[in-house]
């Protein structure tokens, strides 16, 4: 359990960096910006079928997943939620997607029902989406790399790659993901919002429009 003064030490952390981000923008609350809401690509439930190869990690095998992704309160950042069913058993993961204007670089963070957690810095370059990032397992260095591609608005192809010990990049695992029919629910949430600048975007991935 953390401690109180932890607590509020966390809380008072947190009010500060919401006070600096509104002290820059004398105009009112900070909106989202065109960056920011590129990643409304991911917003909706999606499908997956993944194939994991075999090599440094074991066999592979294949991997089921359904992931529901939603705009987090403000429009700033996508959480996804993801159930995977597969050789590995039955898996759950809460994965975030923002965006950091001061490095003008997009990042993810990965947390799942054994224990993993991962994060990497991403760029966008048309309708690819790259990420990279590293961690240690087991005292070994590993380092990934993960490429995104939305050959249309309904579909995604992912390859991940992973180099250990400062190995070469090895092919780890290649998903293909669509993006299920939206559903009311996804509409309301778009009605929501409908006196900000980015309830025209949201309105367009409900429609399969972007």
């Amino acid at each position: 359990m953390l401690k109180r003064g932890t607590m509020v030490l966390a809380v008072a952390w947190s009010l500060i960096s919401v006070i600096m981000v509104i002290a820059q923008e004398p105009a009112g609350p900070p909106q989202p910006s065109p960056a920011n809401k590129k990643l409304g690509v991911f917003v909706g439930t999606w499908k997956d079928e993944a194939e994991m190869k075999p090599g440094l990690f074991g066999p592979g095998g294949t991997m089921s997943l359904t992931e529901t992704c939603e705009w987090l309160t403000g429009s700033f950042s996508v959480v996804c939620y993801t159930d995977s069913t597969g050789f590995m058993g039955d898996l759950k993961t809460l994965s975030v997607l923002t965006y950091e204007p001061e490095e003008r670089v997009y990042r993810f963070y990965e947390f799942n029902s054994v224990g993993w957690t991962n994060s990497a810095k991403g760029t966008v370059d048309g309708d690819i989406w790259t990420f990279d990032g590293e961690s240690k397992v087991g005292g070994k260095l590993i380092k990934s790399r993960f490429t995104i591609k939305l050959p249309s608005p309904d579909s995604a192809v992912m390859r991940s790659e992973v180099s250990v010990g400062g190995g070469p990049m090895t092919l780890f695992m290649e998903l293909k993901g669509t993006r299920v029919k939206q559903s009311l629910n996804d509409f309301n949430q778009c009605a929501q919002h409908g006196n900000e600048g980015w309830v025209f975007e949201c309105y367009k991935t409900w429609l399969g429009l972007h």
